[in-house]
Parts: C-alpha cells; structure tokens; sequence
C-alpha cells in the first residue's frame, strides 16, 4: 500500500489506515478517496476525483440546488426561522409562509467541505450555515453527479 499519491491538480493524498482512506486537507475542501478493502484500484479513483475537481465550481452549484430542492420543506417544517414560544407571533403569517426560508438562501447558506470518492458514489459533506443549528449535512452522488441522498 502506497503511504501517499500525488495529484497534479489536487495535491499530496496521505494514506490513513484506520479509515482505509487517500486524504488530502490542504485548501477549503477536503478529498477522499475510500479505497475500503482494496477492492478499489487508488488510481481509477484519483482519475475520478480529478475529474471532478476540474469542474468542482459547477458541480457545487448544481449539488446545492439539488440539496436545497431535498431538504427545504424539512428546513421550513422543523426548524423554523421563528420562535414558536413568542407570544406576539403571527400565526397567520407562519401558515401563509412569510418566515419560511427560500431555495436560494438555503443554497447560499452551504458551503462544501468535504468530498470522498467512494467504489460507487460521491459522498460530500457541506456547513450548513446554521440552517439546521450547526448540524452537517451529508449528501451522495453519483458518477454523473446526480444527487442520491441528502440529510443532516
């Protein structure tokens, strides 16, 4: 097993062995790539993670429509941009969905922090910019970049 590979594009990947994962930590977003049990040949992989790192800025803005599109009734149902326990709030603006958060603010909220290519997906990881109190949200890809899952 290699203790690293190099990227031209991306950088220096180190090899971790509890996680059986290449890592790369340099820059605003992090890479993996999951080689798993070493079904995986590293460099298939690494082809992959370059390849998307060409188009990373496209690809991130689509991924976080895609988010926003899954995740936004549940932002707007349970985790309101109000205090329920205010006794002056206006019901009728709750229910007419004058406090609900858009599509749009919630995609500018996310940030990208983390990819892993994986044998059969792209699992990233975005701050959500405290749309849901902090909390990470965890999202799959893939090969063609279609969104699989989205949840925090």
């Amino acid at each position: 097993m290699e203790k690293s590979i190099k990227s031209e594009l991306i950088g220096m990947f180190i090899f971790n062995e509890t996680f059986h994962t290449y890592e790369q930590n340099e820059g605003k977003v992090h890479w993996g790539l999951d080689i798993g049990k070493e079904l995986v040949h590293v460099h298939e992989m690494m082809k992959r993670a370059e390849k998307l790192y060409i188009c990373l800025e496209e690809f991130d803005k689509k991924a976080k429509v895609a988010i926003a599109e899954e995740l936004i009734e549940y932002k707007n149902d349970c985790w309101p941009e109000y205090d329920e326990n205010d006794e002056h709030l206006d019901w009728d603006a709750v229910d007419a969905g004058e406090y609900d958060m858009t599509k749009e603010t919630f995609e500018q909220s996310i940030t990208l922090m983390d990819i892993v290519i994986r044998e059969n997906d792209i699992y990233c990881e975005y701050n959500d910019g405290d749309v849901f109190g902090g909390h990470r949200i965890h999202a799959s890809f893939d090969n063609e970049y279609n969104l699989l899952d989205a949840e925090i």
